[in-house]
């Protein structure tokens, strides 16, 4: 085998004569012939998937897949198949009972699929429905013999009562009506009257009768009334008049009385729900989720879950009359949104009853949404909380400086006025007492010790103008002119002495009436101008400057200009930042900053112009005030 596989791979090489050199060099290196033999000794001996053996299952439900019961039921069982080992091959029929309920058509049915199998032997079959579970208890043993049997989907009643053999499992149905009123009445408590709505099919008669012998017991104590022979728009204008303390319970409408058919869970059952004026209860979970309120609900899902896991135990070799008849697989099912229409309590329904379809909150729905969100606001808002007291403490701390610089500025101010008043009392006096004692000794100097008296001569004159220095830099530090005739004429005085002493020239102009500013701005405008000016005469180069003084709308203008080179770019901007040009500059904008007012420095490479606003004392109240 293997010797014909690369001969005969060899024969196609050598017959594309783009490949000849390579199969020369193949046949030329055993290596490479030895790896391709290995290979294919490889690839025979690799064992072939296992072929899963196959297993027929028939399923046989009453009615087709249009009725929800028969997707519940489906699901569950396929669901369970899939666990199996085997290929599993499926095949669904129907008896379609429903459309077609005479015996004649049902009996072609079951003919039919008695042929169609006869050659494909099921498996398994399942049974759903009593039609379907009748059909197999007179059919199997002769046309299916062997074959086991899974049945569900409906109660021991509905279907016959019958007799099984020992190739029989399965689940009933086990409807209670009883217990779906109890709920329903613990609800509404108060309840007078009970409406049992059905229709005239076969099984709509089977479960009338059955609904009718459980809830006998009831009828002593409450009101029935059996809408079950109406046409449907009949039925629908005699639940639009029920009377108050009303419970309708609906048992299945597959077809009127005018013959008109219907599917329960889509068709009849909603159109029901939606005209009573009544809240509307059920028995099966296959109606769940249409328009009724719930109840205790007999489960075909859970019924085609059983099904299934039994299907899978027989399948696997068990046999059926070793597995127990399940009875019962009902649970207390309950529609949210039609416990908020009819206004009843959760808090009402039995122990452990399953709620479906409720309407989640804005926080079941954006729970995590809401957290982040809320963590974002919460830490934005403890950041302006921190930036809020940030900014409460650095104006605390900014008055608090301010504060202070407006103490410590008082306090030079102070210093000054004392500096001041002891040179012109003490230091003042003491020179012209002096200079007067000298004056009259050199009066009264005799003649001749002409030595002596040039000495005397020259004393006095020291002392006189030891005195003008002294008495010079009083002024300076404080004049009292300012204090006594106001702030226009001690500008006056000291421009016009500055002017002598240093030859400059200086045009100083003032309106009559200044406006009124506090006493703290008088000065603070007199020491801006003493400072101005040192500067021009230090720093500026300038030969003549221009002092204004005018009133504004809010308070009082100083413009003071000079002719000077101006100031450099870096000068300029450390004095608009507040730093130090010498102390003056930084002395002269914070005495403004405290009185309220403005101060700002202009140089051009033509001179330099320093402006001064200072509010009036009624506007600095009035700021003070507000503040």
């Amino acid at each position: 085998m293997v010797n014909h596989v690369i001969a005969s791979t060899q024969f196609r090489w050598g017959s594309h004569h783009a490949l000849e050199p390579q199969i020369l060099s193949v046949q030329r290196a055993p290596t490479l012939v030895l790896i391709l033999l290995a290979c294919g000794l490889l690839l025979l001996a690799a064992p072939a998937p296992p072929v899963k053996p196959v297993r027929r299952v028939l399923i046989i439900y009453d009615v087709g897949s249009s009725y929800p019961a028969i997707g519940l039921i489906d699901k569950g069982i396929r669901a369970a198949l899939e666990n199996l080992p085997y290929q599993i091959e499926i095949y669904t029929e129907t008896l379609e009972v429903v459309l077609f309920p005479d015996e004649g058509s049902q009996q072609k049915f079951r003919n039919w699929y008695i042929k169609k199998y006869q050659d494909r032997k099921p498996d398994l079959i399942i049974a759903a429905g009593a039609f379907a579970i009748r059909f197999m208890t007179a059919s199997r043993k002769r046309f299916f013999s062997g074959t086991p049997v899974v049945f569900l989907g409906d109660s021991e009643g509905l279907a016959g009562n019958p007799t099984f053999d020992n190739q029989f499992a399965g689940a009933w149905m086990v409807p209670e009506p009883e217990k779906t009123l109890d709920a329903a009445m613990k609800l509404q408590p108060g309840t007078k009257h009970i409406v049992v709505v059905g229709g005239v099919g076969e099984i709509d008669r089977e479960n009338e009768a059955m609904t009718k012998k459980r809830l006998h017991n009831y009828e002593a104590s409450l009101d029935f009334t059996y809408l079950t022979d109406l046409e449907m728009p009949s039925l629908l204008e005699r639940l639009k008049r029920l009377p108050r303390n009303t419970i309708i319970l609906y048992t299945n409408i597959t077809e009127d009385s005018a013959g008109t058919n219907f599917v329960p869970a889509t068709q009849s059952l909603p159109i029901v729900a939606a005209a009573a004026n009544a809240p509307v209860f059920s028995m099966y979970d296959s109606l769940f989720g249409h328009g009724t309120v719930g109840g205790y609900l007999e489960s075909y899902s859970t019924q085609g879950r059983v099904a299934g896991e039994m299907a899978v135990r027989i399948l696997k070799g068990e046999k059926p009359e070793n597995i127990p008849i399940v009875r019962g697989t009902s649970v207390y099912m309950f529609d949210w949104r039609q416990l908020q229409r009819w206004g009843f309590s959760e808090h009402d329904l039995p122990p452990g009853s399953v709620v479906e379809f409720r309407t989640p909150t804005a926080w079941e729905q954006y729970r995590w949404r809401i957290i982040a969100i809320g963590v974002v606001i919460i830490t934005q808002a403890l950041l302006i909380v921190g930036l809020l007291i940030q900014r409460y403490r650095r104006r605390r701390a900014e008055e608090s400086l301010r504060d202070m610089t407006g103490r410590l500025l008082q306090s030079q101010d102070d210093e000054r006025r004392r500096i001041a008043r002891d040179l012109h009392d003490g230091t003042g006096q003491h020179l012209s007492g002096i200079a007067l004692s000298v004056g009259q000794v050199l009066a009264d100097f005799p003649r001749g010790h002409d030595r002596l008296r040039q000495l005397l001569q020259d004393s006095h004159v020291a002392s006189r103008q030891a005195l003008d220095e002294i008495r010079a830099v009083s002024f300076a530090l404080h004049p009292p002119i300012l204090d006594g005739l106001g702030l226009i004429p001690a500008l006056q005085w000291y421009l016009d002495g500055l002017q002598k002493r240093a030859h400059f020239g200086i045009d100083f102009e003032a309106p009559a009436n200044l406006a009124d500013i506090s006493p703290d701005g008088d000065r603070t405008l007199f020491r801006i101008v003493q400072e101005s000016v040192t500067n021009v005469l230090r720093h500026s180069g300038a030969t003549a400057m221009k002092i204004k003084m005018s009133n504004g709308e809010k308070g009082l203008t100083l413009e003071i200009q000079d002719n000077g080179h101006g100031m450099s770019t870096e000068d300029l901007d450390r004095a608009e930042g507040a730093l130090s040009l010498g102390v003056g500059v930084a002395g002269m904008r914070e005495r403004v900053r405290q009185l309220g007012g403005t101060f700002k420095i202009v140089s051009t490479p033509t001179g330099t112009k320093v402006l001064v606003s200072l509010p009036t004392r009624e506007a600095q109240y009035a700021t003070h005030t507000t503040g």
